[in-house]
């Protein structure tokens, strides 16, 4: 016989419990696009047992053009708000590269802090400028995935921080989802090429959807000096800004060495 609601309620047994205290973990809220393939899947490789990561997805076009990039404002607030409603976060990130310094790192801030107030919030942009100041590098090379339109406001911006590009590479491509596809090998051999003869203090590995994570180390072997990619220098600044000691081996120095912010 099945029980009415009333009835139900008799059946029912509540049991009393004491809400559990704070683990003492870090948790990171992570914003990224719709179409990256590669950020969350990177950053999972770097979590260590003291690090959460919570992420959500935001609008973006499927074509990485100014335009679109800029774009992606509009919708930054609501995605954010998605985060983990009712966990506290300790740092939140938004993962884009382009985007970010389009949009602007302070205007990217404010977008997520109407979402989640007083939280830090930190974006590649940023966190690259910050690596760099870190490492003491002054005069970087730069390779890209993006078209020309995208690439000569990164290379304004990076000179406006107060860096020499010493050399500037691309593999051009428009689609976004292109990106992660450009092989491992194909990478190694165009940051090769791209410092052949020239005298650089680091080199940056720019954008979110590119898969560079595993090749940091062997890179730096290989060239000599610190290699910086989006996700790598990404996470290492949401470490920083919440106060995190945790250092992942075997991507590179920045992680390894765990270099102060300036």
């Amino acid at each position: 016989m099945e029980l009415s609601f009333a009835g139900f309620l008799d059946l029912q047994r509540t049991f009393a419990h004491q809400r559990a205290t704070d683990d003492g973990h870090v948790r990171i809220g992570l914003v990224q696009l719709a179409s990256d393939f590669t950020l969350e899947n990177e950053w999972r490789q770097l979590l260590g047992e003291r690090v959460e990561l919570y992420s959500t997805r935001t609008p973006c076009s499927p074509t990485v053009t100014p335009e679109g990039l800029r774009n992606m404002a509009q919708s930054l607030t609501q995605s954010s708000a998605l985060l983990v409603p009712g966990l506290p976060l300790d740092v939140l990130a938004f993962g884009c590269t382009s985007g970010s310094m389009l949009i602007g790192e302070q205007e990217v801030s404010r977008l997520i802090n109407r979402a989640h107030p007083g939280v830090p919030v930190t974006n590649p942009w940023s966190a690259v400028k910050a690596a760099m100041r870190g490492l003491g590098a002054r005069r970087i090379a730069v390779l890209t995935p993006y078209i020309g339109e995208v690439n000569y406001p990164i290379y304004q911006g990076l000179r406006q921080a107060g860096l020499e590009i010493a050399a500037f590479g691309t593999f051009g491509v428009l689609e976004d989802a292109e990106i992660p596809r450009i092989p491992a090998e194909a990478i190694r051999q165009a940051a090769e090429q791209l410092l052949l003869g020239t005298r650089a203090d680091a080199l940056f590995l720019s954008c979110t959807n590119l898969r560079t994570l595993e090749l940091l180390d062997d890179l730096e072997r290989q060239l000599g000096l610190p290699v910086i990619s989006s996700n790598q220098a990404l996470f290492w600044h949401a470490l920083q800004l919440a106060g995190c000691v945790h250092r992942p081996q075997g991507f590179g120095a920045l992680l390894t060495d765990s270099y102060p912010l300036p």
